[in-house]
């Protein structure tokens, strides 16, 4: 126990330096992923322009467009704007609209007859995209919701006139037509909808928000280094002469290790807080998680993170091999793991490898945590470890020591 308090007091005189170090790495962040968020929240909030000119006046035409803004689903992804051919030309070319529409003459008064007159749709010349695709797919839903609806409508009258009932013919055609509006407008009962995400259901800002909060935590406990890689091993050797193990005096070093790293992460967390409620620089940042709990959460990184150091510190003897070492090792394992790139950005080889990685366990692990699935499987992981890595440090002493380094 005595050896466990001489450690933390040594620690603690480079902790002031640890915290200044990891809140410089938090600021970037939160600002890169400030901007990073109100990027995407824009796109995503972002809608088609369509410009409609022709034909554009009457009663029954205007009906149509005023329940496409205010009744149409249509009207969360689709702006309609009712302009002239010359100025939608303008608005097609500076990129203000994604394209317009041109009513033919009379197709108002031709549709009331089972006439549906061709619609000119005019866009720019564009490469195979999701708005492309998107294009494509709303205009054959448009052209398919016209053509079978004509078909009810008018086939109803038609069979109702040619079988002697053109007394209630007109009644019932105006009924099965307000059917078909009604059923068009509230089409989505007809299609459900799944969010499939970036990868276990989430979005892009959330996913590599996690990603590179493990970075965080990797990169802050470097500054420590300092404390741990040593080239005399007297100490340990009068330990060892005492009868104290190699395990006792891991053991003791890295619960130092642990604690003193779990005060820095606290005060980071402090900061991380006020920064959400006083500031508007972390107001951008994806709004999925909630804030205070996966700070909590972050506990079993801290737990893994700091084994990792502290056996890849313990195989180097000089301060530079050391940081440079754990450095390389940490973000070689960051960027197989899934947490600097979205896993599907990867070699196929990579991401199978992702899941075995200890970066890939937290990742899933905090990935758990913000969806609400079960943690179990991924702490024990993570937990496995950690046990595996002090082991390690273990085994790395006990060859040094026999070695008579130091």
């Amino acid at each position: 126990m005595k050896y466990f308090l001489l450690q933390c007091k040594r620690l603690l005189k480079t902790l002031p330096f640890v915290i200044i170090v990891a809140t410089v790495l938090l600021a970037i962040l939160l600002a890169v992923f400030s901007e990073f968020s109100k990027v995407v929240k824009q796109e995503q909030e972002s809608r088609f322009k369509i410009g409609v000119v022709g034909e554009t006046t009457g009663r029954f035409f205007n009906l149509g467009i005023t329940a496409l803004k205010t009744l149409d689903t249509s009207r969360f992804s689709i702006d309609i704007e009712l302009t002239d051919t010359e100025t939608a030309k303008k608005q097609l070319l500076a990129g203000e609209i994604s394209a317009y529409v041109v009513i033919p003459k009379n197709f108002v008064k031709a549709a009331q007859y089972g006439k549906i007159l061709p619609i000119s749709y005019y866009t720019t010349a564009s490469t195979v995209d999701i708005s492309a695709i998107m294009r494509d797919e709303i205009t054959d839903v448009i052209a398919s919701f016209l053509k079978e609806s004509q078909k009810g409508v008018f086939g109803t009258e038609i069979m109702l006139n040619e079988n002697g009932y053109q007394s209630i013919s007109l009644e019932e055609t105006n009924e099965i037509n307000i059917q078909y509006i009604d059923f068009i407008i509230d089409r989505t009962k007809m299609y459900k909808t799944d969010i499939i995400g970036v990868s276990g259901g989430l979005d892009i800002v959330t996913y590599l928000l996690i990603g590179l909060s493990v970075v965080l935590v990797c990169v802050s406990v470097i500054p420590l280094a300092c404390r741990f890689v040593r080239r005399d091993n007297a100490t340990l050797k009068m330990f060892r002469s005492a009868g104290r193990c190699s395990f006792y005096t891991v053991i003791c070093e890295y619960g130092a290790l642990l604690c003193v790293f779990t005060v820095c992460f606290a005060v980071l967390s402090g900061l991380c807080i006020a920064a959400r409620q006083f500031s508007d620089l972390a107001q951008n940042i994806s709004s999925n998680i909630e804030l205070t709990d996966y700070l909590f959460s972050m506990f079993p990184a801290l737990i893994l993170i700091s084994a990792i150091a502290f056996a890849v510190f313990e195989l180097f003897g000089n301060i530079i091999s050391a940081v440079t070492g754990y450095f390389f090792t940490s973000m070689a394992l960051c960027y197989i793991s899934g947490c600097m790139y979205p896993l599907y950005a990867l070699p196929k080889a990579l991401r199978n490898a992702a899941a075995f990685t200890p970066t890939g366990a937290l990742r899933i692990y905090l990935t758990d945590v913000v969806t609400g699935d079960s943690t179990e499987v991924s702490f024990f992981v993570i937990f496995t470890y950690t046990v595996l890595f002090l082991l390690l440090a273990v085994i790395i002493r006990r060859i040094k020591l026999n070695r008579g380094e130091g």
